[in-house]
């Protein structure tokens, strides 16, 4: 049994560099090429079913991963970005000249707060709930989300500190991969982007 974490493709939010959070883009050109590339990689691989956050630049790359690999595809609210409230729809350029507090954090290595913020706790709990409701079922699924949640599950499965930020950088339509081994969940892969030479894209705010 295994739980395969895809990010997103490249979405219109990606490539305006604008911190996105719950705010809905679309995939770029460039996010298609991505995802399709991955589902190809992914082409003839099993998986009980396929999660995809409902915001449609994961939906859209879940969708062709489906094709691909003819697994059912169901909603998972649970797997939503972390909502970064009112920063949301800025560039960190303009979140830097109205926020300081948040690029002084950084630059210490500490995880800022974000005014009208989800609450990393919250967020934390939600993703948690997916790797618990994995665990129980023994099914091999695969997930199509966003790279706060895929840096949230490997900082739950290694037990890390989530006030240092940074630690895992995750690139669009990478692949990471947990598997349980006799009860312990330990990640397989993590930023695989094999399948993405000359299509690769990190931008990664939010």
């Amino acid at each position: 049994m295994r739980l395969v974490l895809v990010r997103h493709g490249q979405s219109e939010g990606n490539a305006r560099n604008v911190i996105q959070g719950h705010l809905d883009f679309g995939l770029t050109e460039l996010g298609l090429k991505q995802a399709q590339a991955t589902a190809q990689r992914l082409a003839g691989q099993r998986f009980d079913r396929i999660l995809t956050s409902p915001l449609l630049r994961a939906t859209a790359t879940a969708e062709l991963i489906a094709a691909a690999t003819g697994a059912p595809v169901e909603p998972e609210p649970a797997l939503r970005e972390y909502a970064l409230g009112h920063v949301a729809g800025l560039t960190f350029e303009e979140v830097a000249a109205r926020h300081p507090e948040i690029l002084q954090a950084y630059r210490k290595g500490i995880r800022p707060s974000f005014p009208g913020e989800e609450g990393r706790d919250v967020f934390l709990a939600r993703v948690r709930s997916v790797l618990d409701r994995w665990m129980e079922s023994g099914e091999s699924i695969l997930a199509v989300v966003h790279g706060g949640v895929v840096s949230a599950m490997c900082y739950l499965v290694l037990g890390l500190d989530d006030r240092r930020p940074g630690i895992f950088r995750v690139a669009n339509c990478s692949i990471t991969e947990f598997v349980n081994q006799r009860g312990r969940v330990v990640i397989q892969r993590h930023n695989d982007t094999c399948h993405l030479q000359g299509i690769l894209t990190m931008e990664d705010v939010g």
